[in-house]
């Protein structure tokens, strides 16, 4: 039976099963501590196919994490790998294209012009997310020759020390990192389901943008400092916080009264994953208000790391004494699978069936909040899904057990998502082509597990 004809999970053993066990000790010894204590799969994977990942033991599971949206077609697409492979052989291998420029890189760098918003004519090579969003703040920085970068509770835009900084996602992620870089100023993202400011969208008029002139401008500093405002459209890491009608085009205004360079980070929600190309697009009115935008993940097609930030001629034409990319930025192989994804998104209309399971998501998962106790909200948005839980409703105290739980026996049932370490959501990244019945099979399997859950530590079933 060929792989993509797999209709669901097959389990042959318990999970972690004898030869992930073996690989587990092996991960214990090897690698530093942080690498493995972080990490809620219990298994160790062997290969991934389509939808599917295979672990060393032969459970295979429905995968809903895509390499956190790196293989927006599904794992191994053939368009993808062979364009990458017969690149990397014409190309001869490695090259430092920031100092010897490859030919592949203008096909690609043509067509990201192409379907980005139309002011982003110009384009900053880079390899990772990380280094793109570090990228796009140096060129805001160079642009304006100001210092501060406003940025969000609960954002997360990459490891490193200038990324992790402006992403304050939890104490965890910038342990070891706050202490030593300066230059940001955090304020809330419209987090309506658990709101800091405890009001209720839409009689709080959007206070979250209020705090920013009441208090930021007012207290902390002049707006003439601020160099650029880094933003997810969507929150990702923090559990697919959607911004309510009008946040986005509020926080545009803003920047335009105060002259600051707009970063729409779509390194997780670009390329199709909310439903739109880029996730701006869901908020028309301030697409062709965004200055740079930073690129990753999904745009390596599945094949090879290859990043980018797309941005103004005024700001990318500010300096020419600024160096970014490296070694590894964009790699002839890279360009030429991202460019084969790119086409490949568009010739299979994938966007379509990105509707079609978004559509299944609302039918599937928003009636869990009703039916069960523990469920405490719903977000979706395309293929961009999180369900976070509670105690109960009312307190809304997060069920960090619970979520475990049910994560924990997700994966033993064959649907592995993501859920990270004393979190209380669960997310879903699944490949944007995911046939829609194996989509139902994950919900079904999701359904079970909920009510099993629920029953088991005598939570509420309408």
């Amino acid at each position: 039976m060929e792989p993509d004809k797999y209709v669901g999970p097959h389990m042959v053993t318990s999970v972690p099963g004898p030869k992930s066990r073996e690989y587990h000790e092996k991960e214990r010894k090897l690698f530093f501590k942080a690498w493995y204590v972080d990490k809620d799969v219990p298994f160790i994977m062997r290969r991934k196919y389509t939808w599917f990942i295979e672990d060393v033991d032969g459970n295979r599971y429905i995968d809903m994490v895509t390499g956190w949206a790196s293989t927006p077609m599904g794992a191994g697409y053939k368009p993808v790998l062979e364009k990458a492979v017969e690149a990397l052989w014409e190309s001869g291998g490695v090259e430092c294209t920031d100092y010897v420029t490859d030919v592949h890189l203008f096909d690609l760098a043509e067509k990201l012009a192409e379907i980005t918003p139309r002011q982003l004519t110009r384009v900053a090579p880079d390899t990772t997310g990380t280094e793109a969003v570090e990228a796009a703040m140096r060129l805001a920085r160079e642009k304006t020759k100001r210092y501060f970068m406003l940025t969000f509770h609960g954002s997360f835009h990459g490891g490193n020390y200038g990324a992790a900084g402006a992403g304050p996602t939890s104490p965890d992620v910038t342990h070891g990192i706050k202490e030593y870089i300066h230059g940001f100023i955090h304020v809330p993202y419209p987090t309506c389901y658990r709101c800091p400011f405890r009001q209720t969208y839409p009689q709080c008029n959007l206070a979250c943008l209020d705090y920013i002139e009441d208090v930021i401008l007012r207290y902390e500093t002049a707006p003439d400092t601020i160099a650029g405002v880094l933003y997810e459209p969507i929150q990702g890491e923090n559990g697919v916080y959607i911004p309510p009608d009008g946040w986005v085009e509020r926080l545009h205004e803003m920047g335009e009264k105060y002259g600051w360079v707009m970063i729409d980070d779509e390194v997780q929600t670009g390329f199709g994953r909310t439903g739109k190309m880029f996730a701006i697009e869901h908020w028309p009115q301030v697409v062709e208000k965004v200055d740079l935008m930073p690129l990753a993940k999904a745009l390596s097609g599945g094949a090879l790391p290859i990043a980018a930030v797309m941005g103004t001629d005024e700001v990318m034409t500010a300096s020419d004494n600024l160096y970014l990319g490296g070694t590894f930025a964009w790699q002839p192989a890279a360009c030429a699978g991202a460019l084969a994804g790119i086409e490949a998104m568009e010739r299979e209309n994938v966007l379509d069936n990105v509707a079609r399971l978004e559509k299944i998501a609302q039918d599937r998962m928003t009636p869990l909040m009703e039916k069960y106790e523990i469920v405490g909200d719903v977000r979706i948005k395309g293929v961009y899904l999180a369900l976070e839980f509670v105690e109960d409703k009312e307190t809304k105290t997060p069920a960090k057990e619970l979520t475990r739980q049910i994560h924990r026996r997700l994966i033993n049932k064959g649907v592995v998502g993501i859920h990270e370490r004393g979190l209380w959501w669960i997310r879903w990244l699944p490949a944007l082509n995911m046939p829609p019945q194996l989509f139902h099979k994950a919900c079904d399997l999701l359904e079970e597990t909920i009510d099993e859950v629920s029953r088991e530590y005598g939570k509420g079933i309408a």
